[in-house]
């Protein structure tokens, strides 16, 4: 049995999610979803295997570009958990379109996680805020 990390993190946090979740994982192989230089449809998995699949929630859906490679993906029945990370709004559909595109791509879906994680923009204007205060 292998176990993955299947991750879009376009700012880090959904990455720092996934890495919480599977901690306790030894010798954990990773798939960023974000690579634009890598043939999705190349890669494979097994009925053995386990996988953690995430993405950020994006205004309440998983961003596209994450789904279409995720369902380039040959799942063959690799058992995954889903997990949908968001900031200050809820997540919505988030799941319910993660779970539709790694079923078509061929995993079993076996549990399905929301975390929240802080958000890019905010730590961008707390910085802002805080460098004002000295000008």
């Amino acid at each position: 049995m292998n176990k993955y990390r299947i991750v879009f993190s376009p700012t880090g946090g959904t990455e720092k999610v996934t890495k919480t979740i599977t901690k306790f994982w030894n010798e954990v192989k990773d798939v960023d979803l974000s690579k634009t230089d890598l043939d999705f449809s190349s890669i494979s998995f097994t009925k053995e295997d386990i996988a953690v699949i995430a993405m950020p929630s994006f205004g309440g859906v998983a961003p596209q570009l994450a789904l279409d490679r995720l369902a380039r993906i040959k799942g063959n029945q690799c058992k995954c958990a889903i997990v949908a990370v968001y900031g200050n709004r809820a997540y919505e559909n988030t799941l319910v379109q993660m779970e539709d595109y790694a079923v078509k791509a061929g995993f079993h879906v076996i549990a399905a996680v929301s975390a929240v994680a802080g958000m890019v923009i905010k730590k961008a204007c707390s910085v802002r805020k805080k460098c004002e205060l000295y000008i």
